[in-house]
């Protein structure tokens, strides 16, 4: 029965990223958008940054949605800093996918110019 409970956790945890997304409001010309794979297996909610080559698992940790995008933008936006801005993905090249209901694709601003190197 656990597996069901923790289960539905990542359902409610996706369901809570999905709104935040959509109601977000994000100013800036610097976006980039950064496919983000969110899997959970073995109990845990994890994350994958193909495009960074990174991944990061929540362990016992109890984050929570503006945890998980904050420290996801922050890993994209230090990794991106040091890159020109013609080589930043400033469109969305992959919508949103369910691929099983333990592994789905979310497309995450971020907004480069907190970022900005001088």
């Amino acid at each position: 029965m656990m597996g069901v409970t923790q289960m539905d956790q990542f359902t409610a945890f996706m369901a809570q990223l999905d709104t935040v997304l959509a109601q977000e409001q994000l100013p800036s010309t610097d976006l980039v958008y950064v496919p983000v794979t969110f899997s959970f297996h073995e109990q845990h909610l994890h994350f994958a940054i193909n495009m960074l080559q990174t991944s990061f698992n929540q362990g016992d940790n109890a984050f929570g949605v503006p945890d998980i995008l904050d420290r996801i933008r922050m890993l994209v936006g230090l990794e991106l800093a040091d890159r020109p801005q013609s080589r930043w993905p400033t469109k969305a090249t992959t919508q949103a996918l369910t691929i099983t209901p333990r592994k789905m694709v979310r497309v995450i601003p971020v907004d480069m110019q907190a970022y900005r190197v001088n």
